[in-house]
């Protein structure tokens, strides 16, 4: 692998970053607004400036990212072919930034390399990375989406078009935490308070660098019942080219342990003693091979929340010779990076293994009876369900996207304008049956994951479909019991008029009674005229009240009729001609 002069300095990729975000509206057709935020993060790191490197206090610099933990940290991670099956591995720490601008070699022809990026990186790291590799800032930019803390910031102009970056995709790594106490608040007040909470953490925390380097971060966190919740994390990718070698930029969040990075929702949830279920994975007869940690997996093992992804790029090397992926992975960045996307896929089959099965106990519940929380439940799974088909749906594409730069060197045979315009689920088949024909099915396999992550895709929108009818049959349960509910009440009430209807002649007549005047011309009234004026009255009332009007109306309107038949002096029921009168 021969060393080569990178396109820019770190200095200049910085600066080049500075000048995009002072393009406006006014002055250019290229506007740079949404690079403000990442202006801002980097002119915090005043060492990547020439300039700065004689002031005196660059250590205050580089304090403000260096990480408090005594820990050691294998913060980037390089794994370098030189086209054969043998890997050469190198690892920086916090502080090495300048070592790997000198020292990592960029790849040759037919050759490759994977830069590992394990948790969150300094401005320095991210001039040296994007310089060293020519990476488009974008990259950079949409991995830390966190440092526009409003939506305005960058305009709404994220997600962008999917064919302006067809080097840069996203993965989104679940992982399931299992506790017994729940901590005695109810599942809605749980979940506005951890939203509201994570909305702070991304704020105050990210968005104002309190983040070191190598702490891990959290995209999303989910309370799925009383004793499960959801941490989900990306893993950005960036697939560089440098003459006909290439190089593939996989930056995760996960990082340093839990405990050990920023605090957020999920800090009650390692305070009351919970266990992260690992990540499983399966491949045919791997209970007979070995893996070897090519770095020191210490930290994470000691960690009381410890992240299967965190030492995923510790085994890599050993990972792809696992899966029999040694021969094509140093030339292709496709099957480098199947095992990233093999590991997403299973983190995405226990989540929604875990989602199936509470949707199933909210709809069992919902035909007995419909607790209070079974609506807001429901409807909550229903969001989780679709940004998780989003992420499916994206990484389908990038995937496909993988495998048209694979097929310029021939390994994969994919058609062209693959996912364009209406025959896009066609060319889609085409090309998973074309790929049948280069790779066996499996889960390890470009033919075997596409329909992994189809089948995964299918399953999730068919969760939120369930969580549709979920809602309707709750929705349904709770209008017949609205329903039997008034039905009781109207019966009540028409006990509640008839009492009315016996009570009232009664308090009408003891009040006429009772009225301080001559009544029926005697001084005293005997208690025999009560009963003889209240029983006709209340007679009548009730009678009045049992009539039927409509009959009424009805024999007064015949009655009406034939007494202007009569008036006439014509039949009251002859309106039609006397046939014998026709001539």
């Amino acid at each position: 692998m021969e060393r080569r002069k990178p396109a820019a300095t770190p200095e200049n990729y910085a600066r080049a970053i500075i000048s995009l975000s002072g393009r406006f509206q006014s002055t250019s057709v290229f506007p740079g607004n949404n690079y403000l935020d990442l202006k801002g993060w980097m002119v915090q790191d005043r060492r990547i400036f020439k300039s700065a490197r004689l002031e005196d206090d660059e250590s205050d610099f580089a304090s403000i990212f260096a990480s408090k933990s005594d820990q050691p940290h294998d913060l980037v991670v390089v794994y370098s072919s030189d086209g054969e099956k043998k890997w050469n591995v190198q690892q920086y720490n916090q502080e090495q930034h300048e070592d790997f601008y000198s020292e990592t070699s960029i790849p040759a022809e037919g050759a490759g390399q994977m830069v590992f990026i394990r948790g969150y990186i300094s401005p320095s790291w991210v001039s040296v990375l994007g310089s060293k590799y020519n990476i488009d800032p974008e990259f950079f930019r949409r991995h830390m989406d966190y440092l526009s803390g409003s939506i305005f910031r960058h305009s709404f102009g994220f997600p962008s078009l999917a064919s302006s970056s067809n080097n840069i995709f996203k993965l989104c790594v679940s992982t399931l935490l299992h506790r017994d106490d729940f901590g005695g608040q109810d599942l809605q007040s749980q979940r506005s308070d951890q939203a509201t909470e994570l909305k702070t953490y991304k704020q105050r925390q990210l968005a104002f660098t309190k983040v070191c380097c190598g702490d891990s971060l959290v995209r999303e966190y989910s309370t799925v019942c009383s004793s499960f919740s959801v941490i989900e994390q990306w893993i950005s990718l960036c697939v560089a080219k440098a003459d006909k070698g290439w190089t593939v930029i996989a930056w995760m969040d996960q990082g340093r342990p839990l405990e050990q990075s920023p605090p957020g929702p999920w800090t009650s949830h390692i305070k009351s003693n919970a266990t992260p279920f690992p990540i499983l994975q399966h491949h045919p007869k791997m209970a007979f091979r070995n893996t070897s940690n090519r770095l020191d997996p210490g930290a994470n093992a000691s960690a009381e929340l410890p992240q299967s992804t965190a030492i995923l790029p510790l085994q890599y090397d050993s990972l792809i010779a696992l899966v029999d992926l040694a021969r094509r992975a140093p030339r292709d960045p496709l099957s480098m990076c199947i095992p990233l996307f093999t590991h997403t896929a299973f983190s995405e089959v226990q989540f929604l293994n875990l989602i199936e099965s509470r949707i199933q106990i909210q709809i069992n519940t919902t035909t007995e009876a419909v607790k209070a929380d079974e609506l807001g439940t429901l409807q909550y799974f229903y969001n989780i369900l679709n940004r998780h088909a989003q992420q499916l749906k994206d990484s389908t594409r990038a995937l496909y996207k993988l495998a048209e730069q694979s097929n310029n060197q021939g390994l994969y045979a994919v058609p062209p304008g693959l996912g364009t315009g209406i025959s896009r689920r066609a060319s889609e088949a085409k090309t998973i049956k074309n790929l049948g024909a280069n790779s066996s099915g499996g889960a390890f396999t470009i033919k075997g994951l596409l329909e992994d992550y189809e089948e995964l895709h299918v399953r999730c929108i068919d969760l939120s479909k369930m969580c549709t009818r979920g809602i309707t049959m709750a929705m349904n349960k709770a209008t017949i019991e609205e329903s039997r509910k008034a039905i009781e009440q109207s019966k009540r009430l028409k006990k509640l008029t008839l009492l009315a209807t016996l009570f009232i002649p009664l308090n009408f007549s003891s009040s006429m009674m009772g009225m301080n005047i001559d009544l029926l011309g005697q001084n005293t009234v005997r208690f025999w005229w009560f009963l003889v004026l209240c029983i006709p009255v209340t007679l009548f009332a009730y009678c009045f009240f049992l009539w039927d009007f409509q009959y009424v109306k009805r024999g007064w309107a015949k009655f009406w009729t034939s007494c202007c038949g009569v008036g006439r002096g014509m039949p009251a029921s002859s309106s039609e001609k006397d046939p014998s009168h026709i001539v």
